[in-house]
């Protein structure tokens, strides 16, 4: 199911996977064991973030994308990339919702104009992933307001 792959390699399929529109998504934890590469059509992870109405809260990712006004043509390409529908477009310039942004760049690899780049979030919104997988589930539960305990055990 899997085999090793030189970094050659492996920086060949991401460039490939950014140019089909795909997501990279490593797991969100300091030693991640893998990471994938979806689209929100068929992943679940990237649906569910969606229905979130604040995306952005539930990755750690330090950078969003910025749109410079100046260079923007309102194309509409980084509307059609975006996977947690961010971006609109307001009097001739496309806008960054922040709240929904997960910082994947999709529209910054596909900007004709390159009005479009990822800029760093201001230090009191950077988040530290946590150490494991566990601690991630958590965390995540927590802010979807549900619980990690079993049913059964609430009920004894």
């Amino acid at each position: 199911m899997g085999r090793y792959i030189n970094q050659e390699e492996a920086l060949a399929v991401l460039d490939a996977c950014e140019a089909a529109g795909l997501v990279n998504q490593p797991a969100n934890m300091i030693n991640p064991g893998g990471m994938c590469n979806c689209c929100g059509d068929c992943c679940g992870v990237l649906r569910s973030l969606n229905k979130l109405p604040k995306p952005a809260e539930a990755v750690f990712n330090d950078y969003w994308a910025k749109v410079d006004p100046e260079l923007c043509t309102a194309c509409e390409t980084c509307m059609d990339r975006c996977q947690m529908a961010a971006i609109d477009i307001e009097e001739d310039s496309a806008v960054v919702n922040e709240e929904r942004c997960i910082g994947c760049g999709l529209c910054v690899t596909t900007c004709p104009t390159e009005a479009i780049h990822l800029e760093l979030k201001p230090e009191e919104k950077h988040a530290k992933p946590p150490a494991s997988g566990r601690k991630l589930m958590t965390r995540t539960a927590k802010l979807r307001g549900t619980s990690l305990i079993p049913l059964s055990m609430l009920e004894k």
